[in-house]
């Protein structure tokens, strides 16, 4: 999620240096330069991805293969919301620094308060509900139900539905809030 969430400092140093705006100046929508932006970043974090579970995989001995297309799907759907809160973030911050400070901060608290460094069950029962506003909850649940509950595709769908609505909310909201200054 954190380098994701790096896209927001991609914008913010794109607006100071005035590249963004040379870009737009350009035929090439608003719509467009995001959209490329934005796969560029996610094809880039999938291939992380896989560079990852493949170390895992073969030098840690750990079983990510039983359903790799449902892994592909969960992966790709926790992509697409991280790069959408990067570029939500992106509209909000004025310079690069602040994204930079800010994309760790979030990442580090969601990751937190989301399952991956600590189990869930390990908190009240009134913060694991609160917590299922945050994208890496359901991503971490969806990881949980492939890899130890032998989940499939029709196991992680409503996971995967969740953090495509995270992607869906914020690129809104990173669409309309776009500006080159």
């Amino acid at each position: 999620f954190i380098p994701l969430f790096g896209i927001s400092a991609l914008f913010a140093y794109e607006r100071q240096q005035g590249t963004l705006r040379r870009l737009l100046t350009t035929p090439t929508t608003k719509a467009v330069f995001l959209l490329g932006t934005i796969s560029g970043q996610v094809v880039m974090a999938l291939v992380q991805m896989t560079l990852l579970i493949l170390f895992g995989m073969f030098a840690l001995d750990l079983n990510w293969g039983r359903e790799p297309f449902a892994l592909f799907v969960l992966l790709t759907c926790a992509a697409l919301a991280a790069g959408a809160i990067g570029t939500a973030m992106g509209t909000f911050v004025k310079t690069e620094g602040q994204a930079s400070g800010l994309s760790i901060m979030v990442g580090m608290v969601m990751a937190l308060l989301g399952g991956c460094w600590y189990p869930l069950e390990l908190f009240p029962a009134a913060v694991q509900n609160i917590v299922k506003i945050l994208p890496t909850t359901w991503a971490m649940q969806g990881l949980i139900d492939l890899l130890l509950r032998n989940a499939g595709l029709s196991g992680i769908l409503l996971e995967s539905g969740v953090l495509l609505g995270f992607a869906a909310l914020f690129l809104s909201i990173g669409v309309m809030r776009f500006r080159y200054e």
